[in-house]
């Protein structure tokens, strides 16, 4: 028998190892305190029916979250006569009160992330009305900054939302002839809006 030995050498560079390293940041979103509370103003009185329109109160906007991530933007609400939607209403008064006058209402709401229009009318709708609530967007890109921001534009008892939101104008015209539903009494309407994000 004849042995063959091989002798083992080691280089002198030696050999690497190489470590794929990972790690996560996880999806994280933060809303503004709330509630915050807006003022629209006072409507004027121009004609038979007092409205309240989006050029007045251009440029509003809140920032109303911070997210690192995709995310669903849900819009929903209430209002004093618990029609489950964000329309303006107010309760009637007095001895002769009891109803309430509920006003057409609509929106145009953006949703602002990098800088630019990502949702809500970003696609070129006109507006929201009531009735279309709960609403739900998707901004599918996450806002490199986190800064997610919201603007938005009411029309209330605006003659051209009658149709829209199923509401009839309100007339604010003294006239003996008006029943309680086709008149607006002074004071404040309100409503209650709440936007849910939520990762994707």
């Amino acid at each position: 028998m004849i042995a063959i030995g091989f002798a083992q050498t080691v280089s002198a560079q030696g050999k690497s190892a190489t470590f794929n390293l990972k790690m996560t940041v996880d999806k994280y979103i933060e809303t503004t305190p709330t509630p915050i509370n807006f003022y629209y103003g006072t409507t004027g009185h121009e004609n038979n029916a007092q409205s309240l329109d989006g050029g007045g109160v251009a440029g509003i906007q809140w920032n109303i979250a911070y997210a690192n991530c995709p995310f669903s933007i849900t819009l929903s609400g209430d209002n004093p006569a618990g029609q489950g939607v964000p329309r303006f209403a107010r309760k009637e008064t007095g001895t002769h009160g009891g109803a309430f006058d509920i006003l057409n209402t609509l929106y145009q709401i953006h949703v602002i992330t990098n800088g630019a229009v990502t949702g809500i009318n970003g696609d070129g709708n006109w507006g929201i009305a009531a009735k279309e609530f709960p609403f739900t967007e998707s901004i599918l890109e996450a806002p490199h900054n986190g800064q997610v921001a919201l603007n938005m534009y009411p029309y209330v008892n605006y003659a051209g939302n009658a149709a829209r939101d199923g509401v009839p104008v309100r007339e604010t015209l003294i006239n003996s002839n008006f029943t309680n539903a086709q008149s607006a009494d002074a004071g404040d309407y309100t409503c209650t809006m709440i936007v849910t994000l939520a990762a994707l």
